[in-house]
């Protein structure tokens, strides 16, 4: 393993043990408390056999010195009621640790999608841009799970260590020699195993890049479907698609055949370490039966452990590279954002850009830009593909911070007000998302609080009222994945109704009316602009007839603007 490509398992253990704190002492204890109560069912096998093959008086004197002088029925009943008792209370205790390890595992993957979904967001937007959806879809679908499987298995690896440890100490009791015997079978199968596990870790980082390629290639055959099928070229997307999903299959099914071999030669090794212990203890140690059977039952009892340490081992490492890809994605991962209430709006009163510039490369982006837009004015902005106009509302919007030149609103730097800066905006993009739910759920979708007739005033205001009356669930009518029961227009008038919500007392309208006829628009924008108080708004388009409704237009050329027209 090259020092470039850290396993994650030191990094996930530790994070996994800042989330648990003190629960992982009581779940070790309760493993610990466990394997003693078990252990010490199986000892009363001891004087429960010397009892019933007779005598016996010496080894019950050993292990139960208290019974010494009772009768023999006595003794049995008494040695059956502990068996019993030990055997009941190991149940509850397994149980219970049972419990607490799934509360901590689903937990913990609880917490490890949050923390990283809020450590992307606080990464800020240049760097979300950057992951993409398809890179999103990964993190949360694949490596957030498999890190999550890790722990789960990592849980495994210490019950089953647990499990495997306390019942030697105990055979140590009955014979030393033998446990020793014991121990050999162990250590060869660990020095064995070592190999397995680094091809685990190996195979871990191929299934991970593998199932990056196929989220990829599944990424771009859903969002180019529509083009594909119109075209014909849905084959080329399946080839792709086809290529990336046999490399997957490919490595999973390399995995499963490397832990199905280690699976069933360790079951032989412990069926091989049960016969040499049964020779042994009965032709070079010659041990009394009631000490052998004991012992066996011990044994074998540890090879249900051993073999689950060994399973758990390899799938740990198969799935622990999982969170270092987390981290090369997002970094380090930060704490999961508190909830808290949100920040008033800033009053404000004109938001100013004095030669302000952000280029996402030479000669991508903006150069810079001096402009000002008072409160309640309505500015369009022109320019070429590429020219720097969304760069411009991002700026405006605090999604970007000016690498040149200042940004201020009433004289203070912006970065200074962002919080409430942006409780007072409304973003709308060409590419508005409609979710998968209800037009309720989605007016709703952003964190609005709003009542029955502050949702129908936006729709009204929208135009899109009369169609949600039409529906026949009205409000709580199902859109469709990505709103796909409503026309484009439709979508774009929704998106808009969900901004209106928020109450905004600026508006960034990012080609946010492009898929409406110039006389719906006309009718659309005059609506929103008869609001009181009413919005200021940047609106950037290229229709003319979009622009014509500001008050002064932006020209962007070669990545520079200047004063308003």
């Amino acid at each position: 393993m090259s020092r470039a490509q850290p396993s994650g398992v030191a990094a996930l253990l530790s994070d996994y043990r800042n989330y648990a704190g003190g629960r992982l002492w009581l779940a070790l204890g309760l493993m610990i408390l466990g394997a003693l109560a078990e252990g010490f069912g199986l000892l009363m096998i001891v004087p429960l056999a010397s009892i019933a093959i007779g005598g016996g008086d010496a080894r019950i004197a050993r292990f139960a010195p208290w019974a010494a002088g009772w009768s023999g029925d006595r003794r049995f009943i008494a040695a059956l009621a502990l068996f019993l008792g030990a055997m009941a209370a190991r149940s509850a205790l397994l149980f219970a640790r049972d419990v607490l390890l799934a509360r901590l595992a689903a937990g913990y993957e609880a917490d490890l999608r949050l923390r990283a979904a809020s450590t992307l967001a606080s990464r800020g937007w240049p760097f979300a841009s950057r992951i993409g959806q398809s890179g999103m879809q990964a993190l949360l679908l694949s490596d957030v799970p498999r890190a999550a499987r890790a722990i789960s298995h990592v849980q495994g690896m210490a019950a089953g260590a647990t499990m495997l440890v306390i019942p030697l100490v105990l055979t140590t009791i009955l014979s030393a020699k033998l446990t020793l015997v014991a121990l050999l079978f162990l250590a060869v199968a660990f020095l064995l195993s070592v190999r397995i596990t680094k091809r685990g870790v190996m195979s871990g980082f191929a299934i991970g890049e593998a199932m990056d390629a196929a989220a990829g290639s599944g990424f771009r055959l859903h969002a180019g479907l529509k083009a594909a099928l119109a075209q014909g070229t849905v084959p080329a997307f399946i080839a792709e698609y086809r290529s990336s999903l046999e490399r997957s299959a490919r490595q999973v099914s390399g995995f499963v055949r490397d832990y199905s071999s280690a699976r069933h030669w360790a079951a032989f090794g412990a069926a091989l370490a049960a016969a040499a212990l049964l020779l042994v203890g009965v032709r070079v140690l010659a041990l009394p039966f009631p000490v052998l059977v004991a012992s066996l039952a011990l044994f074998a009892r540890m090879s249900g452990p051993a073999q689950l340490l060994q399973n758990s081992a390899l799938q740990a490492a198969a799935d622990a590279p999982a969170y270092a890809a987390i981290e090369r994605r997002l970094g380090p991962l930060g704490s999961a954002v508190a909830s808290a209430a949100s920040p008033e709006p800033l009053e404000w009163e004109r938001v100013e850009l004095d030669r302000a510039g952000f280029e996402h490369q030479p000669g991508l982006g903006l150069a810079g830009a001096s402009i000002s837009v008072d409160r309640g004015q309505w500015i369009g902005i022109r320019g070429a593909s590429g020219a720097g106009k969304t760069t411009l509302v991002d700026l405006v919007a605090g999604l970007l911070a000016p690498k040149r030149g200042a940004i201020t609103v009433d004289g203070r730097a912006l970065h200074g007000e962002l919080d409430q800066w942006r409780a007072a905006i409304a973003y709308v993009a060409q590419e508005g998302i409609v979710f998968s739910d209800s037009i309720r759920g989605n007016l709703l979708a952003e964190g609005a609080v709003a009542d029955h007739v502050a949702i129908w005033r936006a729709l009204e205001t929208v135009g899109l009222g009369e169609r949600v009356r039409a529906f026949p669930d009205g409000l709580n009518e199902h859109v469709g994945d990505r709103g796909s029961h409503l026309s484009g227009g439709e979508r774009q008038r929704l998106v808009l109704a969900r901004a209106l919500l928020r109450r905004p007392s600026l508006l960034i309208l990012d080609e946010a009316t492009a898929a409406l006829d110039p006389d719906s628009e006309a009718q659309l924008i005059e609506r929103l602009k008869a609001i009181e108080p009413r919005p200021a708004a940047l609106v950037v388009a290229h229709r003319e007839s979009t622009l014509g409704h500001c008050y002064s237009v932006i020209s962007i050329q070669h990545g520079t603007a200047g004063a308003a027209q």
